[in-house]
């Protein structure tokens, strides 16, 4: 495996990490009522997701690097 497919992988596994944060994020948003510990959760999730977020961004910038050489 080269170094491209092992970015790409790292990326793909962050994506997934992103999505089931929001899923949970999204979850508890819908429900009626937040005990102290569920918004404290929220606020974790948000501030996680963005740094993964970041993450994939950087990640993708290496890949798109590696296409340009």
């Amino acid at each position: 495996m080269d170094k491209a497919e092992s970015t790409q992988e790292m990326y793909n596994q962050y994506k997934g990490q992103h999505a089931i944060m929001d899923r949970r994020i999204q979850m508890l948003l819908k429900k009626s009522y937040l005990t102290e510990a569920e918004e404290r959760e929220i606020k974790i999730l948000k501030k996680k997701k963005l740094y993964v977020k970041d993450l994939m961004e950087n990640l993708a910038d290496a890949l798109q690097r590696k296409e340009k050489h």
